[in-house]
């Protein structure tokens, strides 16, 4: 099994925003696509005004990020990135931490390393949609 296909469609309907789990307040998601053999999605990230995400992150699986709204500091680099900015994080790339003075919307992608064997272990399993 893969992703759904699907053409073009409003994503309004296309299920609840939700609290991202074990981030605490004021990040919300809708998953916009899901493979669950390989735990591979699209989604949208919602992340509202003052929110701050304090530590840096690395993934055992690739991110890819666009905003589409709003702003987000890069507290380490001294960086904000506007709506129109892309982020590409390969597995284990150090990233954040973030304040979110206003609010943010980001298009993101994460998928196991397409160089590699599917990983059973990557995280990405543990992250099925509700």
């Amino acid at each position: 099994m893969a992703k759904p296909e699907m053409e073009f469609s409003d994503t309004l309907p296309m299920g609840q925003w939700r609290q991202v789990k074990g981030v605490g307040e004021g990040i919300f998601e809708k998953i916009l696509s899901w493979d669950p053999e390989t735990g591979n999605l699209s989604r949208l990230v919602k992340f509202g005004s003052g929110v701050r995400v304090p530590k840096t992150q690395a993934h055992d699986f690739c991110e890819e990020v666009f905003i589409l709204e709003g702003y987000m500091i890069d507290v380490a680099k001294n960086l904000t990135a506007a709506a129109g900015y892309y982020a590409c994080r390969p597995v284990g790339m150090i990233h954040g931490p973030y304040d979110i003075p206003v609010s943010c919307l980001c298009f993101e992608t994460r998928y196991q390393d397409p160089s590699q064997p599917l990983d059973p272990d990557c995280s990405l399993y543990s992250m099925k949609p509700e």
